[in-house]
């Protein structure tokens, strides 16, 4: 299994695209030690009465044994358990965080990875994925029980006598938990979307049917057959007044591969395109991940049909949009803030300069930025948005997960409200989306699934990689800054960033520990302003070396210097590194 703060994951089928509903007896134990591990925890963290936790799967066919397996450990800890079935992971963590009753969450999913993929994700009260201070620990713990044989021996006898009437009544009461979920996932969406306005929930929605009742805005849902199936979007989208059509909608069937990037997206750009011709109000069409907290976009674009939107333009456009809702609702604090991780396109810092805001990054993953965010919160910033990216996943506070209902609400407050206006003064009424986002700052930046974002480093210290990669930077400067001198027309200078967690530390070598966080070249020109980046680290879910860069302008040729040079001194340096 891969073990970090983002999530656990492994090959739970017999393979990677496994659809067989089982997993082995030894995939039971490694479930049952990591559910022991948790209960643990939470009895540490609340002594008292038995904790609560809540239990929930996406559509993977491996996820109903997995849930099996880890109820019945759950209550061999006399741990309690609220049993959710297929839930869409921001509707299962916003219950938790909104149920008294409720200590954490214990959600079976491997996101966007193939189906015979699957894994686990868990958090606390607050409804956040729990952040690397409590995951790592927790990491230790289920690698010294899941290696214990007497003790996954002990936990096997127990899991099994769990009394059946038990595991009956769990199932049984599963209807009344996931309507309770499904309502306060609504209304946790609507004071999502209204933010800081003075609309009540009811008079949010009213003002969105009125404006959408005379400009019209219809969106196609493909499902392909995720979690968001059993979720609120078809009932939420029709009360806002959003003209909908869903596809691929029943749970379990995948009507093309998980991943909704490349090929993932073209039932969606079809389906859009046929509703359009029929009704030109179909702007977008979303494809979510199976466990339901990303949705990718495809948009209308009046010459070439639906054209996919990167992540990284996903993320810039819903910064504007929500930085622009504070000016729209009045509310302009002192101290605003954006978060976002380590590989986030500089466009970020070009949008948050107009707005006024304060742009803070983190290391990669959805715990580290939500935990940042916090951290600015309790200093007594007004943190506007955050989120990754690098993987198009916006977080609104006061979520503490990723969710494309509030990427949806975003673009429908932009539809309605007019609120591009705030960035340069226009919002001609017939624009689409995609002339919107034309006008927001052009850089050109490498998207996680070029082939080029990935590398094997092979299994050498990043720490030792990264040193050396410093070490040679100097000479290898020689060999890029007339490139960006050249198109920019201004002397380059650069600093280096490295992220750990929720600290970004500038300077060579300014790192701890094992040293896998995010290391990041900056490069500015003379007056300051930064024209261009290059980033890379060791992904924590996937076997692989993540490299990215990003430039100021539309230059794909300068990109493709810019990577090919990144990757050359990455290559370098893990050479020199093994060879210590």
């Amino acid at each position: 299994m891969v073990l970090s703060a983002s999530g656990w994951r492994g090959v739970f089928g017999t393979d990677d695209h496994s659809m067989e509903p089982v997993i082995s007896r030894h995939h039971r134990d490694l479930v049952a030690a990591a559910a022991v591990a948790f209960a643990e925890e939470l009895k540490r963290r609340a002594p008292g009465p038995p904790p609560m936790v809540v239990v929930g799967t996406d559509t993977r066919p491996t996820g109903p044994m997995i849930a099996d397996t880890a109820i019945r450990a759950f209550y061999s800890q006399s741990v309690s358990v609220r049993w959710l079935g297929v839930s869409a992971a921001p509707e299962l963590m916003n219950y938790t965080r909104q149920d008294p009753a409720c200590a954490g969450f214990f959600y079976i999913s491997a996101s966007h990875n193939p189906p015979g993929h699957n894994g686990l994700k868990m958090g606390f009260a607050d409804g956040a994925v729990m952040p690397g201070s409590a995951a790592y620990p927790l990491i230790e713990r289920f690698r010294a029980v899941a290696l214990d044989d007497e003790q996954v021996k002990r936990i096997g006898e127990a899991v099994a006598r769990v009394p059946a009437p038990y595991m009956e009544r769990i199932f049984r009461d599963r209807d009344t938990a996931k309507s309770d979920a499904l309502s306060a996932y609504r209304a946790f969406s609507l004071r999502v979307g209204r933010g800081p306005s003075p609309f009540s929930d009811a008079e949010f929605v009213s003002a969105i049917r009125d404006q959408l009742a005379v400009r019209p805005l219809g969106v196609v849902a493909e499902l392909n057959g995720s979690a968001r199936c059993e979720s609120i979007d078809r009932s939420f989208l029709a009360e806002l007044g959003v003209r909908l059509a869903v596809y691929n909608d029943i749970s379990g069937t995948f009507a093309h591969q998980i991943l909704p990037e490349g090929d993932g997206l073209s039932d969606a750009a079809e389906l859009r395109n046929k509703h359009n011709r029929l009704d030109p109000a179909f702007q977008v069409a979303y494809v979510p991940d199976n466990d339901g907290d990303r949705g990718n976009l495809v948009f209308h674009d009046p010459v070439r049909g639906s054209v996919p939107l990167d992540a990284q333009s996903v993320f810039a456009l819903v910064v504007m949009i929500e930085l622009a809702w504070l000016r729209e609702c009045n509310v302009v604090p002192e101290r605003v803030a954006v978060v976002a991780n380590g590989p986030t396109s500089l466009r970020i810092d070009r949008i948050c300069d107009h707005f006024g805001a304060t742009l803070e990054r983190a290391e990669v993953g959805e715990a580290n930025v939500v935990q940042r965010a916090r951290e600015l919160t309790d200093e007594g910033w007004v943190v506007a948005i955050l989120g990754e990216g690098s993987n198009g996943g916006n977080i609104t506070p006061p979520a503490t997960v990723r969710d494309p209902m509030s990427t949806l609400l975003a673009l429908v407050k932009l539809h309605s409200f007019s609120l591009a206006s705030h960035w340069d003064g226009t919002a001609p009424a017939a624009e689409t989306f995609l002339n919107l986002l034309e006008r927001l700052p052009r850089f050109e930046t490498i998207a996680t699934d070029d082939p080029r974002a990935k590398m094997h480093v092979g299994a050498i210290r990043h720490g030792d990689l990264k040193a050396r990669y410093e070490a040679q930077l100097p000479e290898a400067l020689s060999r890029i800054l007339p490139d960006l001198e050249g198109r920019y027309g201004t002397p380059i200078n650069h600093r280096i960033m490295n992220y750990e967690g929720t600290t970004a530390r500038g300077g060579a070598g300014a790192r701890s520990g094992e040293e896998r966080g995010g290391f990041r070249v900056v490069f500015f020109d003379e007056h300051g302003v930064d024209r261009a980046a290059v980033w890379m680290r060791g992904s924590g879910t996937e076997p692989v070396f993540r490299v990215l860069a990003d430039c100021e302008g539309d230059d794909t040729a300068l990109l493709d210097r810019l990577i090919s040079w990144h990757r050359e001194l990455v290559e370098a340096a893990a050479d020199a590194a093994s060879l210590r």
